[in-house]
């Protein structure tokens, strides 16, 4: 299912220096309205909506302030441990918990608070089941596959259930996916409003749209008490906050002064992040976390992480051979779209093909079911007809023979590149494909003959592939994946935090009354989005949004 992308204008250059883009706090001469609750969130998005609403069942007032002129909801994804509509399809999170905790830790380095991920890995399903409460009558589907029914246009979805046709085990892969994610279809946003409106109903919830925050107001102890705003007419607020302020801010891609300081080398990528604020900018500027530094909060100092993943062709990022612009077999091609793209990050051209034949669909069902790699295929007819849930796409693990015909044919319009949408390329010989490439002929033919050679073998002597996953380029007609940096959605590191959501400062301590949720809060991710649990990013943000709302009522 596609969707237009209506895209914002990034601030900043991309070259200030860290004293340039920190600032300062800004000072403001008159005050045009003073307006006071038990709890303040900055931001409108799932974090803050979540702490909204655990705000006020724990009966605190609320004041909520949002930068953009509606509620911000993206994408729908959510990975989640022990839920009730996950149990439902067989899926028991909680014989998985040390897997996912051991290979998560070890695909970020152990950077992250081990501490945070284990509250999230003992609370993200009994918070997904919280989430769901606002709205009973949400659709859900028995199968990913399954049919959706005349006039069903919002549902809940298994990501890649029931499998492949044969069981996999995640302790096998190199970088293992595990199947625990639920997908809200086209996005999560009736949820995310569904649950705003119950907050309203069960509390005082005062919201501000078009109105962004711009400092923190601490008391002569450093306590947090509340926060200035102003809205696109000038208009200054204090709100004064009796518990506590929650910052819900979301991320800072959109400010290329801070992208860019912190993760230099996504210049190549485009930036698809969707709130836009009223004057046309993208709105995730890192205002969180520049108010958060100018009281004393800190940034957290591990590699940080931006979701830069890469969902390839028609087959997404499926295991099959990739050849560099020089026509040289350059990786081990079993691993996900993240290790993909930052493979592509130090090739020539940062591009890269992936080469497959016609024998693809028995080929499949051996691949990982991973973030962006295709493992299962769908029948056409079926598709057409809505036998099948027609809503499916690489970027969900599933494709047609249909749609790679049409992305050979260049037809196949696949959104931002996550559903099938690089360049593919037909020919019916290996030495037209190469031509049709533009690679050096007699080298890339010289790396598609040895590595032929060993997939005949059984062992990939060059870079150690998965041997079932290895398939010899011999079916007529060939095919070609051109894959180019991939979008940015998000960078997804913050202000460090402990398991309670609570900011620290430089010491490594609680700051008074200063919460953080979402993309805004430090201690999650590093290096990168691991692949681990896709869903993740949304369902933390859920899940420490909920708690920074209850610590916050509450004053802990």
């Amino acid at each position: 299912m596609e969707m237009e992308l209506k895209l914002g204008k990034p601030k900043g250059t991309g070259n200030a220096s860290y004293e340039e883009w920190l600032g300062k706090a800004p000072e403001f001469e008159r005050i045009d309205r003073e307006v006071e609750a038990d709890v303040v969130i900055c931001g409108g998005g799932l974090a803050g909506v979540a702490a909204a609403r655990a705000a006020v069942e724990q009966g605190a007032s609320v004041i909520q302030f949002e930068k953009t002129e509606k509620l911000q909801a993206r994408f729908g994804d959510f990975g989640s441990i022990g839920s009730r509509v996950s149990e439902r399809w067989g899926r028991r999170g909680e014989d998985l918990k040390q897997g996912i905790m051991k290979h998560f830790m070890k695909e970020t380095s152990y950077w992250p608070r081990q501490r945070i991920l284990k509250y999230w890995l003992d609370n993200s399903g009994q918070a997904l089941d919280w989430y769901l409460e606002a709205k009973p009558d949400l659709y859900i589907l028995s199968r990913t596959t399954d049919p959706i029914p005349d006039g069903v246009e919002e549902w809940l979805q298994p990501a890649r259930y029931p499998g492949r046709g044969e069981k996999y085990d995640p302790e096998s892969d190199n970088y293992p996916c595990y199947q625990i994610t639920v997908q809200f279809r086209p996005t999560h946003e009736p949820v995310l409003l569904a649950n705003y409106r119950l907050a309203c109903e069960k509390g005082d919830v005062r919201t501000f749209f078009k109105t962004p925050v711009k400092s923190i107001l601490t008391n002569e102890k450093g306590r947090v008490i509340g926060v200035m705003a102003q809205d696109y007419s000038g208009k200054v607020y204090r709100a004064m906050a009796k518990k506590g302020v929650i910052l819900a801010t979301g991320d800072y891609s959109g400010n290329l002064d801070i992208l860019y300081y912190y993760c230099p080398w996504l210049r190549n990528n485009p930036n698809i992040y969707t709130a836009i604020d009223p004057e046309g900018y993208l709105a995730d500027t890192g205002d969180g976390h520049r108010m958060g530094m100018w009281i004393g909060a800190r940034m957290e100092r591990g590699p940080h992480a931006p979701n830069v993943h890469n969902m390839g062709g028609p087959l997404g990022v499926a295991s099959y051979l990739q050849l560099d612009l020089n026509g040289e077999r350059f990786m081990n091609e079993d691993v996900s779209g993240q290790q993909i793209e930052n493979q592509l990050a130090v090739l020539p051209g940062n591009t890269s093909w992936q080469i497959f034949d016609s024998a693809w669909p028995d080929q499949l069902r051996h691949m990982s079911p991973g973030h962006g790699s295709v493992c299962m295929w769908l029948n056409d007819e079926d598709v057409a007809a809505r036998r099948v849930n027609h809503t499916l796409a690489p970027n969900d693990g599933y494709t047609t023979p249909g749609t790679v015909e049409m992305a050979a044919s260049g037809k196949y319009a696949g959104g931002d590149g996550g559903a099938g949408g690089a360049p593919t390329i037909k020919a019916d010989t290996i030495e037209a494909l190469v031509e049709k490439m533009g690679l050096p002929r007699e080298k890339a033919i010289a790396s598609i003959m040895r590595y032929n050679e060993l997939c005949r073998k059984g062992s990939d002597e060059d870079f150690g592939k998965t041997a079932s996953r290895m398939f010899p380029l011999e079916k007529s007609p060939f095919y070609a994946s051109k894959l180019t940096p991939a979008p940015l959605l998000v960078c997804m590191s913050g202000l460090e935090s402990d398991h309670h959501s609570r900011c620290l400062n430089s010491e490594g301590s609680p700051i008074p009354g200063l919460y953080v949720c979402g993309n805004v809060q430090g201690g999650r991710f590093s290096i990168e989005y691991p692949i681990t649990v896709p869903g993740m990013s949304h369902s933390m943000a859920l899940t420490f949004g909920r708690l920074a709302g209850m610590n916050a009522a509450k004053g802990y």
